[in-house]
């Protein structure tokens, strides 16, 4: 059964947890821009899957909370890549697309 709220979750606080070291790690105020409005998403689908139905036995749903999952891993190793601020945003696009997306089939 899959748990979208926990792996919307994870996005969010794997994310939230290395904030500040991926925020010094911009190079200019154009990365600082994305990167906060990408923390922003996260913590807006976080906050708006509360409450919600959080588990479901869809095959669809499993299958994107599988996806998720494997990209909250890379969500939480964000910190190897702040050298290169586009893997990092690329990274922050596809969990937030994948939780979006489980949230919806769920809601």
């Amino acid at each position: 059964m899959a748990n979208a709220l926990g792996d919307v979750q994870a996005t969010f606080l794997d994310l939230d947890g290395q904030y500040n070291l991926l925020l010094a790690a911009c190079r200019n105020q154009a990365d600082r821009d994305a990167l906060s409005m990408r923390y922003s998403a996260a913590q807006s689908a976080y906050q708006a899957c509360v409450g919600q139905l959080l588990q479901d036995d869809d095959a669809a749903v499993e299958a994107l909370c599988t996806q998720l999952t494997t990209v909250n891993k890379q969500v939480s190793a964000l910190t190897t890549e702040m050298g290169d601020m586009s893997k990092v945003l690329t990274v922050l696009d596809q969990a937030l697309k994948l939780g979006e997306q489980s949230m919806a089939c769920v809601a």
